[in-house]
């Protein structure tokens, strides 16, 4: 086996400075991850619930003045 490349080694040691650069860095996308799963398991539980019932439409005016105007006899 042979040692690997310049190009490959750079790679390597880029990705390792960005994951290892910065403490808390992992640790901070592990939290991201399990928020991303529970908003996940939460949307697929959330589709199985049914649908809110419709409002019915809220009622005209002009409704509301012919009942006034049937009570007072007008």
């Amino acid at each position: 086996m042979h040692a690997p490349g310049l190009i490959p080694l750079l790679i390597v040691l880029a990705l390792a400075f960005l994951l290892f650069g910065r403490p808390g860095r992992i640790s901070n996308l592990m939290e991201d991850l399990g928020k991303g799963i529970k908003g996940f398991r939460k949307g697929l539980s959330d589709a199985d619930a049914p649908p809110p019932a419709p409002e019915p439409p809220p009622a005209q005016l002009r409704d509301a003045a012919r009942k006034d105007d049937e009570r007072t006899g007008a």
